[in-house]
């Protein structure tokens, strides 16, 4: 892992800062929503405590806690009549909730929806039956097939159902001893493809506070038993009470009511009987939207998941078990959860006797009452910490890159401190830091340094051994000249041409050595122009042919001039190089080829032979300076200058000289790149 990574790691210890602001941020809204629960639980229980005081506030209806639980049906207030017309598109938009009947094996057979607008009670029942079966006026019965029976506090009413039409609302009128038609009860059905559908109106005075309906499925309209029944009628055949929002109620609450706080009374069964105040804030108030961003933050940050919004025409009824209060947090973000808490009214008939519940007292609040505090502290506290953390890890990640820099900056200087012949570039950077980097930079400088002056030391060693040996080397030649000159036996004629034979290869070495030394100082004072590389190679095989007799050479390469930008004298001496080695090893008879290629921006001139392969690993080790991998005993006095001399003049042009064994491991090749411009 790099250094810079290593920091970075180290430096999210910053994030702890953070943390600590997020979790001190959780306990003090937790303490803020439960003394925003507390206030609102006061207000619950003094409302509930009015009320338990005028019971006739709550429950003014005093046959309605005498009725058993479910027999009930509930009167939504309306704002303008619904058209009865048995189609119930004016109930749609309204978003009331109906109530759903079951039958004996409790599946759901239908829908009904009650409202109130002045002194008319309206219904929308929504039936689903696959097999309806409408009434028959062959059979002579009143309701011998589908039949919907309503019953008022006085009255039994039965409506056959029909395909469409008006309502037909049939009662029996003991007078009389007949059934009569009840015209003050007006209705339509329509059909649906999942049954039939009924709406109709009814003065309040008709059902004298009570109503029950009760919903036969026949299969016939022959008057047969029905297959299926539901009904909201008590065991006792009495209806049950009607109960819609009370009007003194409502004003008493009003007394309560207080700015983004909604108050609300249910009676024992859920039903709203009075509300005031709304949650969101009034249209003529300025509303300030709270970024989504935000919002997310806060959600994360106080470990609360979203929920779905609660609905403006629902309240929370549901109740914790033997408990007298209930607290209930919803929605999501700060600013949009709703604090709940529910409180019973009872009334107390003395300190031990209690009696029944006659509703519950509901008081919500949003959490916006509390965001100014928690933006005003908890927040500020969080967002310094996190600008201190970011601070830390932006100060710890620029630490770590300037000092991760300057790594890098030490490493490409060492790799380049040394170029690909082997010689010391020079240019190390010195660095005038103090640090421990500092230092070993220093270090590293001065360590090159001294190389370099061993390395040049290393390249002058040859003319310096040329020039000291030449003047004992001439003596001795002279001597052995002098000897040879005069009279010897046969015996020390020999050992005297052995010397003289020796001193001349002796000779021949340091003339090399000198000459190795000089070309290298005036390769760089060589002049460049731009020439034919296609013609210099047909001469130069020409005249390897000619100096080579015992060799084959040919030349391949493509037609027309190949311009080149150069010294030609010394790229024929790199080619004599090439060619001299070649013929040093080819077999005597085989071919010596060469090529020439031209790419886009270079070309590519090899010389192949025959012979033996590249030792293991001399590749790159042929163009180094007094390396020569012949056979022992080979007298010809090579100090592998030859190569080395070849890779000065391709560095000079700029170029690259490789070698390589065959593909086919018959021999060697070394090519030349050379730049075509």
């Amino acid at each position: 892992m790099k250094l810079r990574r290593q920091l970075l790691l180290v430096s999210l210890v910053a994030l702890a800062l953070p943390w600590a602001g997020c979790q001190y941020l959780r306990q003090v809204d937790a303490a803020l929503a439960q003394g925003q629960l507390q206030a609102l639980e006061a207000t619950a229980a003094a409302i509930a405590a009015r009320l338990a005081s005028a019971p006739q506030l709550i429950a003014p209806d005093p046959l309605r806690h005498a009725r058993p639980p479910g027999a009930q049906l509930y009167l939504n207030p309306l704002s303008q009549p619904p058209m009865v017309d048995g189609y119930g598109d004016d109930w749609r938009p309204l978003g009331l909730k109906p109530r759903e009947l079951l039958d004996e094996k409790l599946n759901p057979l239908a829908q009904v929806t009650f409202g109130q607008y002045s002194e008319q009670v309206f219904m929308l029942l929504t039936v689903s039956d696959s097999t309806p079966a409408y009434r028959d006026p062959r059979t002579g019965l009143l309701a011998g097939g589908d039949t919907v029976e309503l019953f008022t506090g006085g009255r039994h009413y039965i409506l056959p159902v029909a395909s469409r039409g008006t309502t037909s609302a049939m009662w029996h009128n003991p007078r009389e001893g007949r059934y009569e038609r009840e015209l003050r009860l007006r209705g339509r059905w329509t059909s649906s493809p999942d049954g039939y559908q009924l709406e109709l109106t009814l003065p309040y005075d008709l059902t004298q506070g009570g109503l029950s309906i009760r919903i036969l499925d026949r299969n016939r309209s022959d008057g047969v038993a029905p297959v299926r029944s539901s009904s909201t009628l008590p065991s006792d055949g009495q209806p049950g009470r009607l109960t819609a929002p009370l009007p003194q109620l409502q004003a008493e609450l009003d007394h309560f009511a207080r700015p983004s706080l909604r108050l609300a009374v249910v009676d024992n069964e859920g039903f709203l009987l009075a509300s005031s105040g709304h949650l969101q804030p009034e249209p003529s108030e300025k509303v300030t939207t709270t970024p989504w961003l935000r919002s997310w933050i806060y959600r994360k940050l106080l470990a609360r998941e979203t929920l779905p919004p609660l609905p403006v025409d629902r309240l929370p009824l549901s109740h914790a078990p033997n408990r007298d209060t209930e607290e209930q947090w919803f929605g999501g973000p700060l600013q949009s959860r709703i604090g709940v808490v529910s409180v019973p009214v009872v009334t107390r008939a003395d300190e031990v006797i209690e009696r029944p519940m006659l509703g519950r007292v509901l008081v919500l609040q949003s959490g916006e009452a509390i965001q100014s505090m928690t933006e005003g502290a908890a927040h500020r506290l969080w967002l310094i910490s996190c600008a201190a953390a970011a601070t830390a890890l932006m100060f710890l990640l620029g630490y770590a890159s300037w000092l991760s820099w300057r790594i890098r900056k030490l490493n490409r200087a060492a790799r380049h401190a040394v170029d690909a012949s082997g010689k010391l570039r020079g240019n190390f950077p010195h660095s005038k830091a103090s640090d421990e980097l500092g230092a070993l930079n220093r270090a590293f400088a001065s360590l090159l340094g001294e190389l370099d002056q061993y390395h040049q030391y290393l390249r002058t060693l040859a003319s310096k051994l040329s020039h000291e040996l030449r003047t004992p080397l001439a003596v001795v030649r002279s001597s052995l000249d002098n000897l040879s000159a005069g009279e010897l036996d046969s015996h020390s004629r020999r050992y005297a041409e052995r010397a003289l034979d020796g001193s001349e290869r002796l000779s021949s070495i340091l003339n090399s050595l000198s000459a190795a030394s000089n070309l290298e100082a005036s390769i760089h004072q060589a002049e460049r122009e731009t020439f034919d590389l296609a013609d210099l190679l047909e001469v130069m095989v020409q005249c390897y042919g000619d100096a080579h007799p015992k060799h084959h050479f040919t030349l391949d390469k493509p037609p027309g001039e190949l311009h080149c930008h150069g010294a030609p004298e010394l790229l024929a001496q790199l080619l004599d190089k090439l060619v001299d080695n070649a013929c040093s090893f080819a077999p005597e008879g085989s071919d010596i080829h060469l090529s020439a290629h031209t790419y886009d921006d270079s070309y590519l001139i090899t010389v192949s032979n025959d012979g033996p392969l590249l030792p293991s690993g001399y590749a790159h080790k042929l163009f180094d300076s007094l390396v020569s991998v012949r056979k022992d005993g080979d007298n010809a006095g090579h100090l592998g200058l030859g190569l080395h001399i070849a890779k000065l003049i391709a560095d000079y042009h700029c170029g690259r000289l490789q070698a390589r064994n065959r593909t086919d491991n018959s021999g060697v090749e070394f090519s030349l790149k050379l730049p075509n411009r």
